[in-house]
């Protein structure tokens, strides 16, 4: 099931979507009698491919999932519970001995691992919680992570891993065991806080939310080339619809 939830999400995203259907179109245009519907499916791939690249598009559709949950940026004056955890939640890692370390996680697990850094020096006390499994690797990516959390300072008695989640409903149950009812930071991509707040809170936990790694600022401008398709705006709108498509298949399987 996990597979196959990774190769829909794969499909539908706009770039394999849109080549699939200028293909399928090709193939009705010359080799079928149904040129009309060719075109059409011709039509959409294009136009769709086209949309999704644009700047003013992308960030838009993204903004409404990074705007969910402001950034953390320090305690509130009128906080009087003290945090025991900041959580991360991995995003990606690849293990390759002839790299350093800091490139064998991605940017997003780095961005993600650094704001958690962030946080937990400021919180007297603290510990950090590392989250991530390993399925096409030998190495968990919590263990990729440590390595790089102890080069940024934190010790290594201050950090407990969860090395088998596989995914955000993973994470919300096997860290639930962790915490102990304890109040904590939950630290993830701002796109991807709306989902991870919700299968948290349906495992009867109440994080604090610690958006980081947001791909749309308020300080953008817009500038000539925001007109014309591009690729960071594609891999955006990739985003906002790999975190819809989560939170509906979440809701159909009861998990929020």
């Amino acid at each position: 099931m996990f597979l196959l939830k990774k190769i829909a999400a794969a499909l539908l995203s706009p770039l394999p979507l849109s080549i699939l259907a200028v293909l399928l179109g090709l193939i009705m245009l010359i080799c079928t009698k149904r040129a009309r519907s060719g075109k059409v499916l011709i039509l959409f791939g294009i136009t769709t491919l086209t949309l999704f690249s644009l700047p003013p598009i992308s960030n838009a559709l993204l903004v409404s999932l990074e705007n969910q949950y402001p950034a953390y940026l320090s305690h509130p004056a009128e906080s009087s519970h003290a945090i025991k955890h900041i959580v991360v939640l991995g995003g990606g890692h690849t293990s390759d001995p002839t790299v350093p370390v800091t490139s064998q996680i991605n940017t997003t697990t780095l961005t993600r691992l650094t704001e958690g850094v962030r946080l937990y020096k400021m919180t007297s006390g603290s510990r950090l919680i590392l989250s991530g499994g390993h399925l096409f690797d030998d190495k968990s990516e919590a263990e990729t992570m440590q390595t790089v959390a102890l080069l940024m300072g934190v010790e290594e008695h201050a950090i407990t891993l969860d090395k088998a989640s596989l995914d955000t409903k993973d994470q919300a149950f096997n860290i639930k065991t962790l915490i102990a009812g304890d109040d904590f930071i939950l630290v993830t991509s701002a796109s991807h806080m709306p989902r991870s707040m919700a299968l948290f809170h349906k495992q009867g936990m109440s994080p604090i939310a610690a958006p980081t790694n947001h791909a749309v600022l308020q300080a953008d401008r817009l500038s000539p080339g925001d007109f014309f398709p591009n690729a960071h705006a594609l891999r955006n709108s990739e985003k906002m619809i790999h975190e819809y498509l989560g939170i509906a298949w979440a809701k159909l399987r009861g998990q929020i």
